[in-house]
């Protein structure tokens, strides 16, 4: 595993680990245009106009876009996110290169070399920084043989560096494994951004993570515990999106971090009894069917129902008398791993394909694929999640209008997605905060409506205000650990609002 981080003493759930401060950070590859002082991003109000012919106030130097000439990221004393006299000085090196970036909302390959400068320059601008960077693994052996990252790398840095900006004293092996750096050991924060930090890097994966993470608008990274972590036990945390089938999660550790990953999840067929990879048996009509091996890409898959006293997997045997599937085993259906990798890529395209705010096109793909998928199977996990936000928020489905059946609705997806998350991403994370803060509406709005119309009783209505303030409690305490600027944090200020008001009516 490396270099790794475990408990010195017993860790409570939501307890903080860490928090640091980014030793460099700035936009993540291929990302919109963002102001290199502050990393904000153009939208809105976000910037101002240096003049009626300009979109945007332009670094005087090297002409890059600047929210304004009073960018509090301009000569930032930390070097963390600002733009520099050094950073204006390497990009004007060749001219006013800032002066390619013309479309405000496109994305461009242009900033993907900001951040691998930015790391570059702390070799005379912060030695100490430079050489906690230095820690870091950038696993060029690895990354050498796959030629699309390799070449991809030499294309939109390297060449630009040494050859655009004529920075010739940086060898072409360094900025690679800066590159390599980046890629391993970065973290995605903010809108589009991306940050190193000192000791973060050290946690491990695993694709049931005992930590989340969340980061504030200066950068800084807090960590906390998610479950109870008993002392001396590995700290973890996902490096891929854990609502993820695993075919798709190793694929993405693989091409991305450069490892296999072989956590208890990854090694079990049935993802710990969630199935959240298993398809309908077009033979016997069950959601059963799993790969032989998850850690062989070429394993084939097989309909396991009935082999619930053969196979060793304890999870299968779990979900097989959870699901109270038949003792007769299926007759022999076997899928070709071509087979099943086409049909999750196929499922794939489509999903990503949908607006996340598009209520009927996500109706439309959990009622088209329902038939041929388990009910937990990720993708339409996917869609209920997205289901469970935009019921009561987007235009025509605002949550007072909703009618009972929609309101039923909304409030079975969340519970049956709360029930894999409770196993995926369990305790203190960000996922089961705002689905719990979700689930609490349709529950309050029935009941209401309910009581108002006489069809239940007091003792019900008792019962059921107990159910929403537990659910406002958990939802108020999980997201009160999110930044106070973030979505998340203004729904955990809501959340606390509203359990307040429960507990006056109860």
């Amino acid at each position: 595993m490396g270099r790794y981080l475990v408990a010195a003493t017993d860790v409570a759930a939501g307890d903080l680990i860490l928090r640091e401060d980014a030793l460099v950070a700035g936009p993540c590859q291929n990302a919109k245009p963002v102001c290199l002082g502050c990393l904000k991003p153009f939208d809105g109000e976000n910037y101002i106009r240096s003049s009626e012919s300009e979109d945007c106030h332009r670094c005087m130097g090297c002409q890059w876009p600047m929210c304004s000439p009073a960018c509090p990221g301009l000569q930032d004393a930390k070097g963390l996110t600002g733009h520099t006299d050094e950073e204006c000085a390497a990009l004007s090196a060749a001219g006013p290169s800032g002066r390619r970036v013309m479309n405000l909302q496109a994305r461009t390959p242009l900033y993907n070399v900001i951040v691998p400068l930015r790391i570059l320059l702390l070799e005379k601008q912060d030695p100490v920084r430079w050489k906690a960077v230095q820690r870091m693994q950038s696993h060029d052996e690895v990354r050498r043989k796959i030629a699309s990252v390799w070449q991809a790398n030499q294309l939109g840095v390297v060449d630009r560096i040494r050859g655009e900006f004529g920075l010739q004293h940086f060898s072409e092996e360094e900025i690679h494994s800066v590159c390599g750096i980046l890629e391993v050991n970065a973290f995605e924060v903010g809108d589009g951004l991306r940050g190193l930090y000192d000791r973060a890097f050290l946690l491990a994966h695993d694709c049931t993570p005992n930590t989340s993470h969340a980061d504030d608008e200066t950068r800084a990274l807090a960590v906390r515990a998610s479950v109870d972590i008993p002392k001396g036990s590995l700290i973890t945390l996902s490096y891929a999106y854990t609502i993820q089938g695993t075919l798709k999660r190793r694929e993405h550790l693989k091409e991305s971090k450069f490892f296999d990953c072989c956590c208890p999840r990854c090694s079990d067929p049935t993802e710990l009894g969630t199935m959240c990879s298993a398809l309908v048996c077009p033979r016997c009509g069950r959601p059963a069917v799993l790969p032989v091996d998850p850690l062989k890409a070429d394993s084939p898959w097989r309909c396991s129902a009935g082999l619930a006293d053969a196979t060793p997997w304890p999870a299968v045997k779990q979900a097989v008398k959870q699901a109270a599937l038949p003792a007769a085993p299926c007759p022999g259906y076997e899928m070709p791993a071509a087979q099943a990798r086409e049909l999750i890529d196929k499922l794939t395209d489509e999903a990503e394909a949908i607006d996340p705010n598009d209520v009927a096109g996500l109706e439309a793909f959990v009622a088209k694929y329902s038939p041929r998928l388990h009910p937990n199977h990720y993708h339409l996990l996917g869609a209920k999640h997205s289901l469970s936000q935009v019921y009561g928020k987007v235009h025509g489905y605002l949550i007072h209008q909703l009618p009972d059946d929609l309101l039923e609705r909304k409030l079975n997806i969340c519970k049956d997605i709360l029930r894999v998350f409770d196993i995926l991403e369990p305790g203190v994370s960000r996922l089961r905060g705002i689905t719990l803060y979700e689930l609490h509406a349709p529950i309050m709005i029935l009941t209401t409506r309910h009581f108002e119309a006489r069809s239940i009783s007091r003792k019900d209505l008792r019962l059921r205000l107990r159910e929403v303030a537990a659910c406002l409690e958990q939802a108020a305490h999980i997201l009160s650990f999110e930044p106070e600027c973030s979505s998340e944090g203004a729904m955990g200020r809501a959340a606390q609002e509203a359990l307040q008001r429960v507990r006056q009516w109860q």
